[in-house]
């Protein structure tokens, strides 16, 4: 067997995975963001506070692109804006309440995920899996 059939069989399996886990707890994903909103919002999560110069610099769109996906949350209670007190011409992105509690449905169906899937598996198992995935983040962020 090949090196493309053994990862295209990892992929089809992971994309399995991903799709039963949404599936089954969809009902606390479900946010009525588009994807694009979501990866803003998980730019500002990881971020806690940017501007909007840098998260278009991380999605690699235009300012304007991301002030209006950024008009969007804000008025839908996600993210807030707050100017610098120190340039006033600069403004920092946060979460909002309701973007707080996006993230913190994700961690009740990680936690969830864990408890239901990944309990089933040994701990060596489990560290094995965390080594070979860590392993192929580090390649892909030298290689891409």
């Amino acid at each position: 067997m090949s090196l493309y059939e053994q990862v295209k069989r990892i992929n089809e399996a992971e994309y399995t995975i991903n799709r039963l886990i949404f599936k089954h707890y969809k009902q606390y994903l479900h946010s009525g963001i588009t994807a694009q909103q979501a990866v803003v919002l998980d730019i500002v999560y990881l971020a806690k506070r940017i501007t909007v110069g840098e998260i278009a610099i991380e999605m690699d769109i235009s300012s304007s692109a991301v002030s209006q996906l950024i008009g969007k949350l804000e008025k839908n209670q996600y993210i807030k804006r707050e100017i610098n007190p120190r340039n006033r011409r600069e403004v920092f992105i946060t979460l909002a309440k309701k973007g707080a509690e996006y993230f913190a449905k994700q961690d009740y169906v990680e936690q969830q995920v864990a408890d239901q899937i990944y309990s089933k598996l040994s701990s060596i198992e489990i560290d094995e899996l965390e080594r070979i995935v860590k392993k192929l983040r580090e390649i892909a962020m030298k290689e891409l």
